[in-house]
């Protein structure tokens, strides 16, 4: 029973976290990647099953960790014992890992945690939380993450890359920066085009169903939905309380109500929050979402099938190691 880690050495621009975590496990048991190239990831991972490794540290980015969390949900075969997964917030927005991550910053606290087998003490903090499963994108690869989000979020996330992590602002500081323009160009600009691609706040078409059930029909801002439980700034946008389903739903029509009035609620309210009707929150297994515009899964871009709805429905428990 033994513990393997994979750094991105490219998270956050050069995971100097990760790389100085790597250092201090250099004489110890623990087995380290460094992930050069992400054709090494299948090779590491089958050789950490071999090897008996029950519990997986991964210091990185959201994107890894959905790439990690896929091949392990989609190959059953690779880890047939459960698998304790170590999320270690050292990539550039760690929205996953600030939800169901390891609490403890520190590393020399992560190193012996790791080094000494914490995860095997008898009060070790764990919990467990199912990722949300994308069916049928169009490059046919199902993918297992955490948050996804299309219309103004995706818009947003890929402008935040562009425009601020691309130019090494992160983290917390890039997700404000994001929602302050975004904010700005609302409140003292033209009513956004469709096809304005400056502007986050445009209208998207999208039809969501839950089953047989439309839940929206029409132009819409922004539809998320995750398992998470705190999202990026700390934000819980869900509301209504506890239904049937897994996922947390949450859709917002187009146009928008005033932004200075609803803004706050919709980020920080509590769950009886009484919301306008054009937005609504909910708890589904699966749903169904048909839309032009792309899609973001834990940071990463891809495209809905051409010609039919994406799926997305709960995917994998896995087991996160809180320290």
């Amino acid at each position: 029973m033994s513990a393997g880690l994979i750094i991105n050495p490219k998270s956050a621009g050069r995971n100097e976290k990760g790389l100085a975590l790597a250092r201090m496990l250099a004489d110890t048991p623990a087995q380290v990647v460094l992930l050069e190239r992400f054709e090494q990831l299948g090779e590491a991972l089958r050789d950490f099953s071999h090897k008996g490794i029950n519990a997986l540290f991964i210091s990185s980015g959201d994107g890894t960790i959905q790439e990690i969390q896929t091949r392990i949900a989609e190959d059953a075969e690779l880890f047939p014992t459960p698998l304790a997964l170590g999320l270690l917030p050292h990539g550039s927005t760690n929205m996953t890992a600030a939800d169901i991550g390891f609490r403890d910053r520190n590393l020399r606290h992560q190193r012996d945690y790791i080094q000494f087998g914490g995860w095997r003490a008898g009060q070790a903090r764990t919990t467990t939380r199912p990722t949300l499963r994308v069916a049928n994108p169009a490059d046919g690869k199902p993918r297992h993450g955490m948050f996804l989000g299309s219309g103004a979020i995706a818009a947003a996330t890929i402008h935040c890359q562009r425009a601020f992590n691309d130019k090494g602002v992160r983290g917390q500081r890039a997700a404000f920066a994001t929602l302050m323009s975004a904010l700005r160009k609302a409140l003292f600009s033209a009513p956004a085009s469709p096809d304005d691609p400056e502007r986050l706040d445009r209208p998207f078409p999208m039809t969501i169903r839950r089953g047989d059930e439309v839940l929206a029909d029409g132009l819409q801002l922004a539809m998320l939905a995750t398992t998470l439980r705190k999202l990026v700034l700390g934000a819980r946008p869900f509301w209504g309380g506890a239904q049937e389903g897994t996922m947390r739903i949450s859709i917002f029509g187009h146009p928008p109500p005033s932004l200075p009035r609803w803004l706050p609620f919709v980020l920080y309210g509590r769950e009886t929050r009484r919301m306008p009707p054009s937005m609504q929150s909910l708890c589904a297994d699966e749903i169904a979402v048909r839309t032009p515009s792309g899609f973001i899964l834990d940071g990463e871009a891809f495209d809905p099938p051409a010609d039919a709805p994406l799926r997305i429905t709960t995917g994998t428990d896995f087991t996160y190691l809180l320290g």
